[in-house]
């Protein structure tokens, strides 16, 4: 009986069944939430010539809303990208949606390349690729 206190998931399905735990890509961060290393590294390029939005304000719906417009006008408009500010602690929600892989999807279903990256906790850059 030590046993299954000691290694509930082995147990779980029955002791013929084991579940193998896969753990996936990415690291996690403090929530202990994934964040997808592959397109969200730091220090990526230079942001000097971004759009600057600040959403500090802004709840999650309303932000993603918000975002989602910002980055069709700014792609339709050939800018090189945009820099989201939605701070490093009352931000985090919408800092992980936006480095989270929904928003890269969003990004391809509307046919752009689009690379996250930031520089800071409390900031997100979102890049287009050359093919803009």
């Amino acid at each position: 009986m030590a046993n299954r206190r000691n290694n509930p998931n082995e147990y779980k399905f029955g002791r013929n069944h084991r579940v193998k735990v896969k753990k996936g890509k990415g690291k996690n961060n403090n929530q202990n939430h994934r964040v997808m290393s592959s397109f969200g590294s730091n220090h990526y390029g230079n942001d000097t010539d971004y759009k600057s939005i600040d959403l500090h304000n802004s709840a999650l719906h309303q932000a993603k809303e918000r975002i989602k417009d910002e980055i069709r006008d700014a792609y339709s408009d050939s800018l090189p990208g945009v820099k989201f500010s939605h701070g490093s602690e009352h931000g985090t929600a919408i800092r992980d949606w936006l480095r989270s892989e929904s928003f890269q999807q969003f990004a391809e279903s509307k046919k752009m390349t689009a690379n996250i990256w930031h520089n800071n906790e409390g900031t997100t850059n979102v890049s287009f690729g050359k093919n803009n």
